[in-house]
């Protein structure tokens, strides 16, 4: 709320395709689901830990090849995923995120080992399918 002619800054960006962006969401909330069912049991100083949704997503996008190598504290190389705010990618680079993870998750979620195996096409047909029920 501001009050009436108070001034305001704001930063105009063209938006990409709002549900295409769903559906890349979709996509990672499938995979993730049937990955985190069969992921395998990892402890912890003593204590079971849990299959995390964000961290799936953004090793997905690293492994698709949209990141960004930095370094920490330790002096250590670490690779932290691409923003994928509007403001940050545009429609051209977001399509090749999108397929480029579709190819990650055919090696490594949906590959008989982890999940069952699908094929692109079953993957990409049931990503639309979320979306539009979703919608």
């Amino acid at each position: 709320k501001k009050k009436l002619g108070a001034t305001i800054q704001a930063d105009a960006t063209e938006m990409r395709n709002g549900a295409f962006f769903r559906k890349w969401w979709s996509l990672i909330g499938l995979a993730s689901d049937y990955w985190k069912d069969d992921a395998e049991t990892v402890e912890y100083k003593g204590e079971r830990v849990q299959p995390n949704f964000d961290r799936f997503r953004k090793d997905v996008t690293i492994a698709a090849g949209f990141f960004n190598p930095v370094v920490n504290l330790k002096g250590e190389l670490r690779l932290e995923p691409e923003s994928l705010k509007w403001s940050q990618m545009d429609e051209m680079r977001f399509t090749k995120l999108y397929d480029a993870t579709i190819q990650v998750l055919l090696q490594r979620v949906f590959n008989g080992q982890v999940c069952r195996t699908m094929t692109e096409d079953e993957l990409r047909s049931i990503a639309e399918q979320i979306t539009e029920y979703a919608a």
